[in-house]
């Protein structure tokens, strides 16, 4: 965004908390939690706005009110969530919660104790942290901008909860990815799943499903190619060195790569698979829809990206949440690939939009702009 900022004529900084680990960039601005909480260095700073990716969290609101209090424009930036998740789904953030205790895979007793106590802790921070501070922290915000139409859905309904409707100034916005993502004609699609993550994250990502899926399909599909990228655990080398040398030589395991190569193999994948039990975006599964990608997925409310695109025609969900129905899923895709029901061009046509990041950033300054200009006006009156 600061990129797209500067590339456009403005003046752009992105302002980080000190890590003495992390090397100074002259476009990175390093301070402490002290300037960040104070109304006169924000003054200082005689900025034009401020967009701050903070997902709405009450521990932050001290800083959004220095904002506030400086008369600086304020953008919020809330994930695909939404802040009030999940007040209002809580047998699907309980079935999220069992989906994670299984992508350990960890004994059903050992499961069933993690489970019984993250779903106390869950209600917990329902009760404390995700309600009414929520609302409060987003009330200083000129403007509140969301990734997903499920962010903002469960944000509204939230603040008519707490009768804060009326302060809050709520935009669907879309989730900004880099430019180069996007379809390219001269790049043709093969048969390819293509599978992204952070793998080590055992709960949320869950391999153990990734990798069971791959086996089952790569058999049942002769000429598919399947592509992992992103954290090469221990268990993802060991299982891939297991597999036979036919399987082998069609799932490529790849590891960490720069952009550059991951947009190449999303331009040739048809389809991206995400067995995760939450994801807020995840920024990969855009990045693909954005390169002509369909995408597959568990049928849930915290999986907020890949329901956005099944509405939109351009994701296969498995209904439940085990290895036969992901196979199933991706098989469907599969076949309405064969069939030509899906036309990369247009599907990066409509998502294109929605993750360009100059549109996201016209977007955010225009529903600023009106909301200062109102303000202004109800002063003047």
């Amino acid at each position: 965004m600061c990129r797209t900022l500067q590339k456009n004529g403005y003046e752009s900084k992105v302002i980080l908390l000190q890590n003495s680990e992390n090397k100074s960039q002259d476009d990175i601005l390093r301070v402490t939690r002290t300037e960040l909480d104070s109304t006169n260095w924000w003054r200082s700073l005689n900025l034009d706005g401020i967009i701050m990716f903070g997902w709405g969290r009450h521990r932050d609101t001290s800083i959004v009110r220095a904002i506030a209090a400086s008369n600086t424009p304020l953008v919020i930036h809330v994930d695909g969530s939404g802040v009030s998740f999940p007040i209002f789904e809580h047998r699907a953030a309980l079935k999220t919660l069992w989906s994670a205790e299984c992508g350990t895979g960890r004994s059903l007793p050992a499961r069933a104790v993690a489970f019984s106590k993250a779903a106390l802790t869950s209600s917990l921070k329902i009760l404390l942290r995700h309600t009414y501070l929520h609302c409060r922290h987003l009330r200083y915000a000129t403007v509140t901008t969301f990734q997903t139409p499920t962010s903002i859905g469960r944000t509204l309904r939230l603040a008519r909860l707490f009768g804060e409707e009326r302060n809050l100034n709520l935009e669907l916005v879309g989730y900004p990815v880099p430019e180069c993502y996007q379809w390219d004609p001269a790049v043709a699609k093969e048969k390819r799943i293509i599978a992204i993550g952070r793998w080590a994250a055992l709960r949320q990502k869950r391999p153990n499903i990734l990798m069971n899926v791959c086996q089952q399909i790569i058999s049942l599909e002769p000429d598919l190619h399947i592509d992992i990228f992103g954290t090469r655990t221990q268990e993802l080398s060991q299982w891939h060195a297991g597999l036979k040398a036919a399987d082998q030589s069609r799932i490529h395991l790849h590891g960490e790569q720069p952009a550059e190569i991951l947009q190449r193999a999303m331009l040739r994948a048809q389809i991206s698979f995400f067995p995760s039990s939450h994801e807020g975006g995840p920024q990969a599964l855009f990045e693909g829809l954005a390169c002509g990608v369909t995408t597959v997925g568990l049928d849930t409310p915290n999986l907020p990206g890949t329901r956005w695109a099944h509405e939109c025609g351009h994701a296969e969900l498995a209904t439940r949440d085990n290895i036969e129905e992901y196979v199933a899923a991706l098989q469907r895709a599969l076949r309405k690939w064969e069939a030509g029901e899906y036309c990369p061009e247009a599907i990066s046509g409509l998502w294109k939009n929605r993750t360009n990041a100059a549109a996201i950033l016209h977007k955010m300054m225009a529903a600023t702009a009106k909301k200062t200009e109102a303000k202004n006006k109800s002063q003047r009156g």
